[in-house]
């Protein structure tokens, strides 16, 4: 693909995203195209990073991205933590107000693996590959080998296909949100055991809800001017997994996207597949079930190899 074409479809992407952002009065960050879909569905989306790093000379967040790697959750061959919350409102609204729940994933949708699919066409970078687990399943992808300005805001967007999930028809689930592990590379010659902000920015998935086993998960200093995980801010604990995301290299105080992750939520089609009788959440409308991937499977896919089995030369981790 040429220049010319890569530009104007950032470009492009650039006008939605800031369409997007100021409908929602946010700052946009790395998100979904399509944050939501309905079951039983296949539908063409994109990972679209909105903005770079930290840029030291400049004090915005607009250094260039050199790639990104995308995982999401696998309950073939790990343990997902997966929460359930019948109370989605107010304070309870969200993940925050889940409770932690040691039901297989199946007990809520399918297929347990294979939600998102790299989609091999229109990838703005010429460097790129699928991520799949010991079995084959298709877990995520990364994409990259190039320094993409951001300086303008330009969003980049990385094709792929969510697969169509089905809600078990037996559970009370009205839907199924889907929480990604994504880190955006800025500097590729950087380490994660020492990435800051201005190298890596990790939208990361933290599990801070009711019952869930070593939580809380938070930096060692906290930061109680963080309020992506709640309105006490980041606690002080141990990590969640080996990128969670940290604004210094000491890895002491919680990063841009540290609990801010991107997500896709699968409606349930209630026409086709209504739900049973006797659901009680959220006033009989059905629970909202949140799936968080496991950390090993973070820890394991997140790096960025030379194969989709995460075997041959180390790119980046």
């Amino acid at each position: 693909m040429s220049n010319t074409i890569n530009l104007k479809k950032l470009a492009l992407g650039s006008l939605a995203v800031a369409a997007l952002a100021a409908s929602q009065g946010v700052i946009a960050h790395t998100r979904l195209e399509s944050p939501t879909v309905v079951e039983g569905t296949k539908v063409h989306n994109f990972v679209v990073v909105s903005h770079g790093c930290n840029s030291p000379s400049t004090g915005g967040k607009n250094a260039a991205t050199y790639g990104t790697t995308v995982v999401f959750p696998n309950a073939a061959s790990y343990a997902p933590v997966i929460g359930v919350n019948s109370k989605n409102t107010g304070t309870t609204a969200g993940w925050q107000g889940a409770v932690y729940t040691t039901n297989p994933a199946s007990t809520y949708y399918s297929p347990a693996a294979g939600i998102g699919t790299l989609l091999r066409g229109g990838i703005p970078w010429n460097a790129y590959n699928n991520k799949v687990d010991a079995a084959g399943n298709k877990d995520g992808f990364w994409a990259g080998g190039a320094s993409m300005d951001q300086s303008i805001t330009t969003a980049i967007d990385v094709p792929f296909y969510s697969a169509a999930i089905t809600i078990a028809p037996t559970s009370c689930a009205r839907s199924v949100t889907f929480v990604l592990a994504i880190a955006d590379v800025c500097n590729i010659n950087s380490v994660s055991t020492t990435a800051s902000d201005n190298d890596v920015l990790y939208w990361s998935p933290i599990p801070n809800f009711s019952g869930v086993p070593g939580a809380p998960f938070g930096t060692p200093a906290g930061d109680p001017t963080n309020t992506n995980v709640s309105s006490a801010g980041v606690p002080v604990g141990k990590p969640y997994s080996r990128y969670d995301g940290y604004k210094d290299a000491a890895h002491t105080i919680p990063g841009d996207g540290w609990g801010s992750p991107a997500t896709l939520k699968v409606t349930r089609n209630l026409t086709t597949n209504p739900l049973p009788a006797g659901c009680s959440g959220n006033g009989g409308a059905g629970d909202d079930v949140f799936v968080f991937p496991a950390a090993q499977q973070i820890n394991n896919e997140i790096p960025v190899y030379q194969n989709a089995n995460q075997t041959g030369a180390v790119y980046w981790q």
